[in-house]
């Protein structure tokens, strides 16, 4: 509703572009905003929206524009605040990055989960401490180590490779390691913690996924709408041609739903069971495809 660009273009032919899967800088929000008001974005436990288990926007720090995320924590133990950024990928290559800013005096954390649904699989956690140091911990074994400026934003970037299964982290451009990660890219849960020493307390700004490869995309435009959008279950498409096929696709590609239409210029009733996020809805009839953003949110 507020928040991100996509890869999908339209009336290109055979154009090499650039997949940006999510991009965000929280500019379209207000500070006092909660982030979950998204439907990319959750809290850990449900029910926990706009309550002090949700973070929200501030623009008491910004690595551009006005706005950024603040996640704290009430005590050093961590919590309540605990939100989770969903992707929702299992294959492909992909660079996830965020700059992240911790003023003088405390730490951060956050870790990223195999499954959209919390708690299901955890896959790494990173935790940066108040000296300055950073590690990455995987099954109880740390996989990666570096360190960060305090008190001024840093870009920290993970290489995801799910075709080779490994991860990259770098921060501001420097290797702090390289893992093997054999599991799929649920999301990143933000969570108010630290280093378990000082208070957790740091912003998040302008995160970025994307696929660092250019990929070639041949489209031709077909004329339709459909709403609501965002939808939690159902939509209503409507347009030209009469017959058509409809798919829907995940962020990393996957075909997730499929139906015949006959007769889209009197209006389809099109019901599925997706998951929150973000996908794609392509309509294709008479060698033309068009594509337009789908958001999912129940």
């Amino acid at each position: 509703m507020k928040h991100f660009l996509l890869f999908a273009a339209l009336g290109l032919s055979s154009l090499a572009i650039s997949q940006v899967l999510y991009e965000e800088n929280f500019e379209s929000f207000s500070a006092g905003d909660y982030v979950s008001d998204s439907p990319v974005w959750i809290t850990w436990t449900n029910g926990q929206e706009g309550s002090t288990g949700d973070a929200q926007i501030s623009d008491e720090q910004a690595h551009s524009g006005m706005n950024s995320v603040h996640i704290y924590a009430a005590t050093a133990a961590g919590g309540p605040m605990d939100v989770v950024l969903l992707a929702g990928l299992d294959e492909g290559v992909y660079d996830a990055s965020m700059w992240m800013y911790i003023p003088d005096g405390s730490s951060a954390y956050y870790n990223v989960q195999e499954d959209q649904s919390p708690g299901v699989g955890w896959a790494f956690e990173a935790t940066f401490a108040f000296s300055g140091d950073m590690q990455v911990v995987m099954d109880g074994a740390v996989v990666a180590t570096g360190s960060f400026p305090l008190d001024t934003w840093f870009q920290v970037s993970h290489l995801i490779d799910m075709d080779n299964d490994v991860v990259t982290l770098s921060i501001d451009g420097t290797e702090a390691g390289s893992w093997m990660f054999d599991s799929p890219f649920g999301g990143v849960n933000f969570f108010g913690m630290g280093d378990g020493t000082t208070v957790g307390n740091y912003f998040v700004d302008d995160i970025m996924v994307e696929a660092p490869t250019e990929i070639t995309e041949v489209v031709s435009e077909i004329d339709f709408s459909f709403g609501p959008n965002p939808a939690s279950a159902f939509i209503n498409l409507q347009g030209q041609p009469n017959e058509a096929v409809i798919r829907i696709h995940a962020l990393n590609g996957q075909l997730v739903y499929q139906q015949q239409v006959n007769n889209m210029n009197r209006g389809e009733f099109i019901e599925f069971n997706l998951n929150n996020g973000i996908y794609f809805l392509e309509v294709t009839a008479d060698g033309k495809r068009s594509t337009q953003r789908l958001v999912v949110s129940q």
